[in-house]
């Protein structure tokens, strides 16, 4: 993530004749250039992340060729607690949708891979903006991750800034301490689910943690230890 995330830009101005649906505070709308991705890939970073943070996120799969999808993108937009708009590549939708958002008032963040995309396609006035920067699928799961983790607490009890960091210190205290965790004594130990627990350890395996055996019988443990292991 480039910079913390500050409250995203909001504008007051609402497109005349536009429905008003119902907001799901769960439901996070998200925008991609589904042509650059390939969709099982991409997809499968927002799969694992809604079952850890119990949200629906809704994809606008479809080009927009009528006011018909517009108005169609609309509702989704407005009934989401948020948006998320990937503008890796500065694809045409994504860009209109972005646009719709803010004409709508509604609150936005920016995704993009720097590697995909020309700074210089980027219009000036985004390029100062907050936004998550990614270079693998790993990154923009640990992004959107901390973004969920600051919009939609894992815990309302925990009063850290950053509730998966301190989760993830927390996860190499408790290995330290043992002799090899599943994550199901791990998920029972923070007080999370399996699946939040998942996307806890996914970004330190290699670099603090280690693993043993595959599937459920995976053990974790502090890579700094290895060599006595």
């Amino acid at each position: 993530m480039a910079r913390e995330l500050q409250q995203p830009i909001q504008h007051s101005i609402i497109a005349a004749g536009l429905p008003n649906p119902t907001r799901d505070p769960r439901q996070v709308f998200v925008a991609y250039p589904y042509t650059l991705y390939p969709q099982s890939d991409y997809r499968r970073v927002f799969r694992d992340l809604a079952k850890a943070f119990n949200v629906k996120f809704v994809f606008a799969d479809e080009k927009i060729t009528s006011l018909h999808i517009l108005q169609k993108i609309a509702d989704y937009i407005r009934s989401s607690r948020f948006g998320i708009y990937d503008i890796s590549g500065w694809n045409p939708n994504v860009t209109l949708e972005l646009g719709l958002a803010y004409g709508l008032g509604e609150r936005a963040y920016i995704v993009i891979d720097p590697s995909r995309t020309k700074v210089e396609e980027v219009p000036a006035d985004l390029r100062g903006l907050d936004r998550i920067q990614y270079g693998s699928y790993a990154d923009l799961e640990d992004g959107i991750g901390k973004l969920l983790a600051q919009e939609i607490p894992v815990q309302q009890t925990h009063d850290v800034e950053n509730q998966l960091t301190e989760l993830r210190r927390q996860v190499v205290r408790l290995v330290a301490e043992s002799e090899g965790l599943k994550i199901g004594d791990i998920a029972s130990l923070l007080g999370v689910s399996v699946d939040m627990a998942k996307v806890i350890v996914r970004p330190l395996i290699d670099v603090e943690l280690r693993t043993t055996g595959v599937r459920k019988g995976t053990k974790y443990y502090l890579k700094a230890s290895e060599s006595n292991a």
